[in-house]
């Protein structure tokens, strides 16, 4: 019930938001039309004031034009005002957003705490009636007619105080796992394995020992069942990156703002089948690329080559190794388009990441994350747990060019997940924050924008291929 009740509060909310967010809106495209107004205004009074036959007139011309300057003035500052305003009301959108999130995590949680605790309870009991069932039962000896009035008063005196003290440890002990659980909640785990929340993904396994970095409890629920990855074989032997199969589906691509922003308007698109990298291109797959081809290899920045991710690359030197992967293996590679790229960072979740709306530990690498690599290097691949979809670090560690061309917003652009590849194209899209980002730059829906030619030690690549 409390549960329906927050749902629907937070579906008011949001509703609220959406009126407020229209109307807003409205009363700036108003403010903007009655700017344009009187700036034509003010073009035309001197062509006018030209013509005039008189000083008065020029004088009356001059007063006039000053006015318009004055209202002029007066809206600018109430479309500034407005601007804010919308800015303000986005901030505590989010806000909620975050608070509602962690609301229904921690009911979650509590549920599933509730649930361990019943079962063990259960299981408690029903072990106790099991032993008493099993306890060795021997015919009775014949007694003497004088004593059996005082062997069956006697019998019955031995009988209370057992079934009493059975009775007795059950409630101690489902006292004692009560206890427990509450106190999990106020000092964090003292013993009692909990399954994870549904919905979050099970540990990722370590890329050397190939062992899960957090042991799955006993009794939890099993792991997700990630997409299938594959790889395929180059022509020296060598397998070419980790590829995931995403399904075809539709989402909510970008993010509405009533503020001028360049992820908006948001919008559906349909995505068709197609594979993309389960991690980041790693220096490892790029060195093999540039030594195949007599490229120069880019720098590591002392980081470190192998599994970290490849940085150090422009757009050009990422859309070239895709050509060179489709001509080695025969399959059609290429930089995944930014609709594709979202659709696979969204994993089919609305939130501002794949696992919610707000920071979570062992997620992602960026300026604010809390991870042991903030602000300092990138990490190696797969060094936190994959998303729904299969797909490692889609948040933070390096930003991701892909293939679009970049445009300030949505407006024209292809709803059947193509990329955009119109215009003067003098800019093109990286997504997904990076190490020495803010966590804000990470979110789904950010986009960033760099000329094709840019090599940055925060800007790799992630590689798709046709299905």
């Amino acid at each position: 019930m409390v549960e329906k009740t927050t749902q629907q509060r937070a579906e008011d909310d949001r509703a609220d938001a959406a009126s407020l967010r229209q109307a807003l809106g409205e009363m700036r495209r108003e403010a903007e039309q009655e700017v344009a107004r009187i700036n034509q205004q003010l073009r035309e009074r001197p062509a006018t004031e030209g013509g005039a036959a008189s000083a008065a007139d020029r004088l009356a011309l001059q007063q006039e034009l000053d006015t318009l300057q004055r209202t002029l003035g007066t809206k600018e500052r109430a479309l500034d005002s407005i601007t804010a305003e919308c800015r303000r009301l986005e901030d505590a959108l989010e806000d909620q957003h975050l608070a509602f999130d962690g609301l229904r995590k921690e009911v979650e949680r509590r549920d599933i705490s509730l649930k361990v605790a019943q079962e063990e309870v259960d299981r408690l009991r029903q072990t106790l009636l099991d032993l008493q069932s099993q306890a060795p039962v021997y015919p009775p000896a014949p007694f003497p007619p004088a004593l059996l009035h005082e062997s069956s008063a006697s019998s019955r005196r031995r009988r209370r105080p057992l079934r009493f003290t059975i009775w007795s440890l059950v409630g101690v002990l489902t006292l004692m796992v009560m206890a427990v659980v509450f106190w999990s909640h106020i000092e964090g785990p003292t013993g009692l394995a909990l399954p994870p929340v549904a919905g979050e993904p099970a540990p990722a396994p370590d890329a050397a020992s190939g062992e899960s970095a957090t042991p799955v409890p006993t009794g939890a629920p099993a792991p997700q069942v990630l997409p299938p990855v594959q790889r395929d074989r180059l022509r020296s032997g060598a397998l070419g990156p980790a590829l995931s199969a995403l399904p075809a589906g539709g989402f909510r691509m970008g993010h509405n703002l009533t503020t001028v922003s360049d992820f908006g308007p948001a919008r559906d698109v349909e995505i068709a089948p197609f594979f993309i990298g389960a991690y980041e291109v790693t220096f490892e797959d790029y060195d093999r690329f540039a030594r195949a081809t007599g490229r120069p290899l880019p720098k590591d920045f002392g980081w470190g080559r192998g599994r970290q991710p490849v940085v150090g690359v422009s757009w050009d030197d990422a859309r070239a190794y895709a050509t060179w992967l489709s001509r080695d293996t025969g399959l059609a590679y290429r930089l995944p388009s930014e609709a594709e790229w979202e659709y696979a960072a969204r994993a089919g979740g609305r939130g501002s990441y794949w696992w919610g709306f707000g920071l979570e530990p062992n997620r992602a690498v960026c300026f604010d994350c809390g991870s042991t690599w903030d602000n300092r290097s990138p990490a190696p691949v797969g060094s936190f747990g994959p998303s729904t979809f299969g797909l490692y670090d889609m948040a933070g560690n390096v930003m991701e060019w892909v293939a679009d061309c970049y445009e300030p917003g949505y407006r024209d652009a292809p709803q059947d997940g193509s990329a955009r590849i119109d215009g003067a194209c003098t800019s093109r899209v990286a997504r997904g924050g990076a190490f020495n980002k803010p966590s804000s730059s990470m979110r789904a829906y950010v986009r960033a924008r760099f000329a094709p030619e840019t090599r940055l030690d925060m800007l790799g690549f992630r590689i798709a291929r046709d299905r």
